[in-house]
């Protein structure tokens, strides 16, 4: 596991967690709240049973915000501890667990549902994530998976987004939260990521079924896998 990526992302994270949530929507121009909730339509529309979930990555909740609130047990997991702290006093009914990706505290077949907003592109091992996502769902369980990718073309529209998201994008962040360096490493975490196609393959090597890969802004796609 790469450690260093490790603590370069939760020291980023805890470092503007207070203004997490007003940066995203301000930067997004609203268009993060769409992203959820079109996140949370493709699940409804796949998942069988609302037994437990699991937010991986959760940070403050967000995602609780929109969705999911009518499983049994939900759960958000996240090594970055401040993020956290602002999520339980946000949402009371869930439990907010630290930890990663890499290493779920969760036994074998044992979850329903496992989300994912714009957290796989800071896993220290992706392919190791997977793996455990695999691990603690059960047969049929459904990983959601919500994110940023590369722009896969030059179109005007992709140019535009790219320009704002590389180039103007961390200086508003860092206005906005006080630290640049955060949203400099985030943009930059985006054009560095993996296609989506790849990460298809990666989960099809980690034995999911890809039942949706759905494009709903120039570069954010919605990417859901059936445990097989």
């Amino acid at each position: 596991m790469n450690s260093l990526k490790k603590f370069k992302v939760i020291k980023t994270f805890n470092s503007i967690a207070d203004r997490y949530i007003l940066a995203n929507h301000l930067l997004s121009f609203g268009q993060d709240v769409c992203w959820r909730r079109t996140l949370c339509e493709q699940i409804y529309s796949s998942v069988k049973e609302k037994g437990v979930v699991l937010d991986v990555a959760t940070g403050t909740g967000e995602n609780f915000k929109y969705c999911l609130n009518d499983f049994k047990v939900k759960i958000g997991i996240d090594p970055a501890r401040k993020m956290m702290e602002i999520g339980k006093k946000r949402f009371p009914d869930v439990m907010f667990m630290e930890g990663i990706a890499e290493e779920l505290p969760f036994r074998d077949n044992s979850i329903d549902l496992i989300t994912v907003s714009f957290g796989v592109r800071n896993f220290a091992d992706r392919k190791e994530a997977f793996r455990e996502f695999n691990r603690v769902l059960k047969k049929d369980g459904i990983l959601a998976v919500l994110e940023f990718f590369p722009m896969e073309n030059g179109s005007f529209i992709n140019k535009a987004a790219s320009a704002y998201i590389y180039n103007i994008l961390p200086y508003l962040g860092g206005i906005i939260t006080g630290n640049f360096n955060a949203y400099k490493y985030l943009a930059k975490s985006i054009k560095n990521f993996i296609m989506p196609e790849i990460m298809k393959l990666e989960l099809k090597e980690r034995n999911f079924d890809v039942i949706n890969n759905h494009r709903i802004f120039p570069n954010v796609y919605v990417i859901l896998g059936r445990k097989v």
